[in-house]
């Protein structure tokens, strides 16, 4: 497990993983109740709801990139662990995992569904890719894509052509 150096990096009490295991999952947690919300809000499928979805998937990658830098940052010299040691395992995930952030939020920015869905389904790939280079990344993986999917199919719930007006006009009268 580790050493009893003063520069060795576990943990001691066996237990202390708890406390970060509900505080990420708790996050997780939050981040899924948002996007349920935001799926079931309205009677009617609107054409924001899978637009703000995919916007929501990307806060587990925010979430899981900050904490694993945090975890890994700078500490007092007795506890450094390395000047390579976020670097090492976590660079190349960070680079697919913000490509992916890119392909969804350019698929926001499109017009057209079948555009916008084809780019989550290019960010869904790239974070299936994040976890086989850094398996430790599932977690947040998961809740993305997860929610991305979600924001797929309500894509395909939000009709596409432009609806005809309520009121009849004064020749459809006669």
């Amino acid at each position: 497990m580790g050493s009893d150096d003063p520069g060795s990096f576990y943990c001691a009490d066996g237990i202390s993983y708890i406390g970060v295991g509900i505080g990420t999952y708790g996050v997780y947690g939050v981040i899924l109740l948002i996007a349920l919300g935001v799926a079931t809000a309205g009677p009617k499928p609107s054409r924001l709801q899978p637009r703000l979805m995919a916007g929501i998937s990307i806060l587990p990658i925010a979430m899981f990139s900050w904490s694993t830098w945090f975890a890994t940052s700078a500490r007092p010299i007795d506890q450094a662990p390395g000047v390579n040691y976020w670097v090492e395992p976590l660079l190349a995930v960070t680079a697919v995992l913000a490509t992916a952030v890119v392909a969804v939020l350019a698929a926001g920015l499109l017009s057209r569904p079948r555009y916008r869905t084809a780019g989550y389904r290019v960010a869904m790939a790239l974070f299936v890719a994040a976890v086989l280079i850094q398996p430790g990344s599932l977690s947040a993986v998961a809740v993305a894509v997860g929610i991305l999917a979600a924001a797929s199919s309500l894509e395909r719930r939000v009709p596409s052509e432009v609806e005809g007006p309520t009121v009849a006009s004064a020749e459809q009268k006669s």
